[in-house]
């Protein structure tokens, strides 16, 4: 029981961050965001000891984003998870990458922590990272 309230816990958290990612990214300039994301980082990411934490974070952020009513993409998700993370003083690097496919630009954002990609793990391997922030 009490493991079930946990992960319903989780859900409803995954899902209030979704939405305040959500209204951030529509109303506030990137410029504004940034800090919240974490100092900006020049080298490659070290990963750590892999906790459950980071996993159920996960599982909640997916759970959360194919249920809420707004846009829960990739840069959504990774803030929420951010948010998340901070929230649990824990650390985490965000990652923006670009591909070029044909003549078009794509942009991903993912979040990882402790050697766990929270967000955003599917096709990370075609994108070049090009920023990536850390708490």
């Amino acid at each position: 029981m009490k493991r079930i309230f946990k992960a319903s816990f989780l859900f409803a958290e995954a899902w209030i961050y979704l939405g305040i990612a959500r209204v951030m990214l529509v109303f506030m300039p990137f410029r504004k965001i940034a800090p919240l994301l974490g100092e900006k980082i020049y080298t490659d990411s070290t990963s750590f000891p892999s906790s459950i934490r980071p996993q159920r974070i996960r599982a909640a952020i997916s759970r959360a984003a194919s249920c809420a009513p707004w846009r829960t993409k990739c840069f959504e998700q990774a803030l929420a998870g951010k948010l998340m993370l901070r929230y649990r003083r824990m650390s985490g690097v965000i990652f923006f990458g670009v591909n070029k496919s044909g003549a078009q630009l794509n942009a991903h954002a993912w979040l990882e922590s402790e050697g766990v990609i929270i967000t955003g793990a599917k096709g990370i391997e075609q994108f070049t990272v090009i920023a990536r922030f850390k708490n």
